[in-house]
């Protein structure tokens, strides 16, 4: 099976998505279950709130980083496959409710903060809208990885 190409345009949705998958069961096409995708897709809206807990090369964030951000916001996809910090990524076999009732109230949070989010390691200063249409982009990814039964 091929990833299923998601397009969300706002929190709701991706909850409601999240909601779906985990009330209704799913298919995995990737790696990752609902549980692994909800606690990585929360590392990093949390990364955008509070600031990044890893680095990346100032080198590989200057040469490529803006480059790598026009094209996502531009395709509204990311490429999979894509290297990831080492600490985003989630064990298997967790407690998949625990994992959706955090990711649940990170974009709450999310959905809650007034003003300017933290700068990303890799892409560099966002607006709040930049950072709300990654972060979509970013669940749209994950959760297309997922088939509903």
């Amino acid at each position: 099976m091929q990833q299923r190409q998601l397009a969300f345009t706002d929190y709701a949705a991706v909850l409601a998505e999240v909601d779906r998958l985990h009330h209704g069961g799913y298919e995995k096409l990737g790696q990752w279950d609902l549980g692994q995708i909800c606690d990585h897709l929360s590392f990093f809206m949390l990364a955008s709130l509070d600031g990044p807990t890893f680095r990346v090369p100032w080198l590989l964030k200057v040469l490529l980083g803006r480059l790598v951000l026009r094209r996502i916001l531009k395709s509204r996809r990311m490429k999979s496959g894509a290297p990831t910090p080492q600490k985003a990524l989630p064990t298997a076999g967790g407690d998949e409710a625990a994992a959706v009732t955090r990711f649940e109230q990170t974009v709450q949070r999310l959905q809650a903060h007034r003003g300017e989010l933290v700068a990303s390691p890799f892409f560099g200063y966002l607006t709040p809208e930049q950072w709300r249409d990654l972060h979509l982009i970013h669940c749209a990814h994950h959760l297309g990885y997922l088939q509903p039964a």
